[in-house]
């Protein structure tokens, strides 16, 4: 019987040897040069991935990582669905549940930030949030992000965005902030670098959309292709960024200075400030707000712009991610 039982032995032993070689050839197959897209370089939203970057988290899981940098969401989205990149870190959820909903290759697999990352600035004659009745808001666009959370928002409040106030498009940050300096606008919302610049002017800041607003600003994204051809690629570069965006949350001071190590650009005392309005937001693991994206789907649905029968199980697709975080956990590099 001992004979026997020393065959069984050496024969599972066996068995293990070749499942390993087998599952480290399949690994050395995947891909390990990843390209990143990005359509912004604001410290909210750039920090974890820089950090992850400043402090080699992606190289210790044998990736190198190349940021690219396009302007607009929708160049973004065509980079990522056409294949050109393998990862994109948007702000625009929507338009990855919208595209998901007319067959493109594009899932919410994580999120930077779970909360919105603006607040709103009034004018200096504009001192509460009902000051701004009667008078214009000015947002980026009509259909963007800022105007979506800016009615949303009011409507919180009991002020109606058709009503009450006039939205209206003017654009970027600078020119929203132009707007407001020359007092075309009453308000309008800023990200927290540009809050930041604007209070030390003097205009002041009406409310922190982060501390009500709990919809998710910045995800990360991929396609499903990409996903399944390379498991372990995807989570050693979920394992990374996860490590990222927990030194971004929870050591300001050397998430900052892994920032500047990383080529972030911005005046050390305007940094700090700004950190303290968005870091609250910082998603610590990288979990979806799924609350959060389901109220976002049902507004689009509500809007027409979705169809009723789609579910966000068809636009998040967070396995990866979960097995990222089991394997930090059982390293002991995952804080609760």
């Amino acid at each position: 019987m001992k004979p026997c039982s020393s065959v069984i032995r050496l024969s599972v032993l066996v068995l293990y040897v070749l499942l390993a070689l087998y599952a480290g050839a399949s690994s050395a197959q995947e891909k390990k040069n990843l390209r990143v897209v990005f359509t912004g370089l604001a410290w909210n939203s750039e920090l974890p991935f820089r950090v992850a970057l400043a402090r080699g988290f992606f190289k210790a899981q044998g990736l190198e990582v190349q940021p690219i940098f396009v302007r607009g969401g929708p160049a973004a989205l065509a980079a990522l669905s056409s294949g050109e990149v393998d990862f994109a870190r948007d702000r625009r959820a929507q338009a990855i549940m919208r595209s998901r909903a007319r067959g493109l290759d594009g899932v919410i697999i994580g999120a930077i930030s779970n909360a919105t990352n603006y607040q709103i600035v009034g004018s200096k004659s504009t001192r509460t949030l009902e000051d701004m009745k009667g008078k214009i808001v000015g947002v980026t666009g009509a259909g963007a992000f800022s105007d979506f959370a800016m009615r949303i928002f009011l409507r919180r409040k009991g002020i109606d965005p058709d009503k009450d106030v006039t939205l209206r498009a003017i654009g970027g940050s600078n020119l929203r902030a132009g707007a407001l300096e020359k007092g075309i606008v009453a308000a309008a919302p800023f990200a927290p670098d540009d809050t930041v610049r604007l209070t030390r002017l003097g205009f002041p800041m009406l409310a922190n959309l982060s501390d009500t607003l709990i919809i998710p600003q910045t995800i990360l994204t991929s396609r499903v292709d990409f996903l399944e051809k390379n498991p372990e690629t995807s989570k050693r570069f979920l394992k990374a960024l996860i490590l990222g965006i927990q030194l971004a949350k929870f050591n300001k001071a050397d998430a900052i200075k892994a920032g500047f190590d990383a080529k972030l650009q911005g005046e050390i005392e305007l940094v700090n400030q700004a950190y303290d309005l968005y870091a609250p937001a910082l998603s610590g693991d990288l979990s979806v707000n799924v609350p959060g994206l389901q109220f976002m789907l049902d507004e689009d649905k509500r809007n027409g712009l979705v169809d009723g029968k789609f579910t966000l199980e068809r636009v998040v697709n967070d396995k990866t991610l979960k097995l990222a975080q089991q394997e930090l956990r059982a390293e002991g590099r995952l804080k609760p």
